[in-house]
């Protein structure tokens, strides 16, 4: 009852972090794994820094058959996507408003005060907190450029062949159970190129995933 209270809402045009989040409890509850993991990561994507909401999605994957070994990525890249999760879009642009007004703050030391000191110190933080702003910015963009762009998926049938091209009659390349995070590279048709976190691709029917 409650997953069709929340799946009510969504249709209704509401959306947030938190609906997502219960409605990914209501389905781990019932023992549906796939729609939790659906949902759980449909609630990261929008409030990524969520202790939560992670821990709630490990403890859903670690029910799962697939077990997909992860390519490492470069530091900073690890670096840079952990500092952009921290904070909502929202959040980013709260917190890039009240730098750029700490920011004006010190460019007005600057410009009024009669004290050396001051003045240096003034336009030395205006300067040193507009930077910060502007990698806030910079982040805030990247985060909502990956919301509105984001290509991921999990895969909702019980299990799949992915094949080595769009077609029934080409060679299995592996089978993937419910559950399982993929990334969507292309698209023929009914048919999906998948990625997976290791690396290794292949076709599957559209039908079998739904978007996160």
């Amino acid at each position: 009852m409650a997953a069709d209270c929340y799946a009510t809402v969504l249709k209704s045009g509401y959306e947030s972090a938190g609906i997502y989040y219960n409605l990914g409890n209501a389905y781990y509850k019932t023992d549906d794994m796939a729609r939790a993991i659906l949902y759980y990561e449909k609630a990261l994507l929008l409030q990524p820094g969520d202790e939560d909401i992670r821990q709630n999605l490990a403890l859903a994957n670690q029910q799962i058959i697939d077990k997909i070994d992860v390519i490492p990525s470069f530091f900073l890249k690890r670096w840079i996507n952990s500092l952009k999760g921290m904070l909502s879009p929202n959040q980013w642009a709260i917190a890039c408003l009240i730098l750029f007004a700490v920011s004006l703050s010190g460019f007005a030391l600057f410009f009024l005060s009669n004290n050396i000191g001051i003045k240096k110190a003034g336009f030395s933080a205006g300067v040193v907190v507009l930077l910060i702003t502007i990698t806030g910015m910079v982040l805030m963009y990247s985060l909502i450029h990956e919301i509105q762009k984001h290509n991921a998926a999990i895969i909702m049938a019980p299990s799949v062949n992915a094949r080595s091209s769009p077609d029934e009659q080409s060679t299995n390349v592996f089978v993937l159970h419910e559950g399982t995070r993929v990334m969507i590279t292309d698209s023929v048709q009914q048919w999906k190129e998948i990625r997976l976190a290791n690396g290794n691709k292949g076709w599957i029917p559209g039908e079998a995933l739904e978007e996160i």
